[in-house]
C-alpha cells in the first residue's frame, strides 16, 4: 500500500507553465488521506515559492520539500531544517571572493526560507529574470546577510552542469554538497542535504518503508529520490538515463498530468485490492 508519494515539480508535476490541475489534485490528496498516506512536493524553490505554485490547495496530508531538501515543513511548521551554519557560509563566502577555480564566472544567489540575495553590480536584466524564481531577490554585500541561508545557487556562463558539479565536490570535498537543480543552476547545500536525504527523513519519521513509498521525477537531481523509493517513476519527458534508473516511465508527460494520470491508476488498483 502506498504510504509516501514524493514528486519533483518543474517537469514533473508542473507543466512548462508552472501550473498543475489543483481540483485534480485536491482528489488524489483525498484518495491518499483515505489511506492515511501523505504526498510531499520537492524542489530547489523556496518554500514560499512553493506554496504559491500549490495555492488554494491545504491538506493535512500535503508536505513540502523546499531547497532542494534544505527545508521540510508539514501542516505549515518546519519539521527539517538544513540551514548552512556561519562558518560553511563564511567558508564559502571567502573562497567565492577570492575566485577560486570552481566558482570562477558564477552567478551566485544565497537563499533563506523567505528572500534571497546576490551581489552589488548583476545586471538588472539577471535579477529580473531570476526574480521568478527566488524570492525577495536582492543585491547586497554578501558579507553583511544575517538571515540563515539554506541554499546557494550557482549558474554559469559556460560549461555543462556534471563538470561544475563535479569541480565543486571536488573543491569542497564533502564539506559541501552540490546538486545539478536542472535549467542549468547548481545547488550548494549541508552534506546531509539532498532530495534523497528528505525522503529518508520523511520515511523516518512516519515509519515508512521503501516499498510503500512512490517517487516521480525528470532530472538529475531526482535520480537519488527515484533510488530511495521501492516504486519510481522517471517521466515521458525525462531524459534517457532518468528514465533507465526509474523502474517505470510514466504513460503522460508533464504537459498532460502524467503525476496525477498515474497516482489515480495506482490509487484506484489499491482500493480495489483492499475491497477483495
Amino acid at each position: 500500500m502506498i504510504k509516501l508519494v514524493v514528486t519533483d515539480m518543474n517537469g514533473t508535476l508542473l507543466n512548462a507553465n508552472q501550473q498543475l490541475d489543483h481540483a485534480r489534485l485536491a482528489q488524489v490528496l483525498q484518495l491518499l488521506t483515505q489511506q492515511q498516506a501523505y504526498f510531499a512536493v520537492c524542489s530547489g524553490n523556496q518554500y514560499r515559492h512553493l506554496r504559491e505554485v500549490m495555492a488554494p490547495l491545504a491538506a493535512d496530508n500535503l508536505v513540502y520539500i523546499a531547497e532542494n531538501g534544505a527545508s521540510i515543513y508539514w501542516r505549515e511548521q518546519q519539521i527539517f531544517d538544513g540551514a548552512l551554519s556561519a562558518q560553511q557560509l563564511a567558508e564559502f563566502l571567502t573562497a567565492y571572493q577570492a575566485k577560486v577555480l570552481p566558482l570562477q564566472h558564477a552567478y551566485v544567489i544565497l537563499t533563506s526560507s523567505d528572500r534571497s540575495y546576490t551581489s552589488y553590480g548583476v545586471a538588472p536584466a539577471l535579477i529580473e529574470q531570476a526574480s521568478k524564481f527566488y524570492a525577495n531577490l536582492q543585491a547586497v554585500d554578501l558579507n553583511q546577510v544575517s538571515a540563515p541561508i539554506k541554499k546557494i545557487s550557482l549558474a554559469y556562463r559556460s560549461g555543462t552542469a556534471a563538470e561544475h558539479v563535479a569541480s565543486l565536490n571536488t573543491y569542497f570535498a564533502g564539506k559541501l554538497v552540490a546538486h545539478d537543480s536542472g535549467y542549468g543552476v547548481i545547488d550548494l547545500v549541508r552534506a546531509d542535504v539532498g532530495k534523497a536525504a528528505a525522503v529518508a527523513f520523511l520515511q523516518q519519521q512516519w515509519q515508512i518503508s521503501a516499498a510503500e513509498t512512490v517517487a516521480f521525477g525528470d532530472g538529475a537531481n531526482d535520480v537519488a529520490m527515484l533510488q530511495a523509493a521501492g516504486q519510481s517513476y522517471a517521466m515521458q519527458n525525462a531524459p534517457d538515463f532518468v528514465q533507465q534508473v526509474a523502474q517505470r516511465v510514466t504513460k503522460l508527460d508533464a504537459e498532460h498530468s502524467g503525476v496525477l494520470a498515474t497516482l489515480e491508476t495506482l490509487l484506484m488498483q489499491s482500493k480495489k485490492s483492499q475491497e477483495q
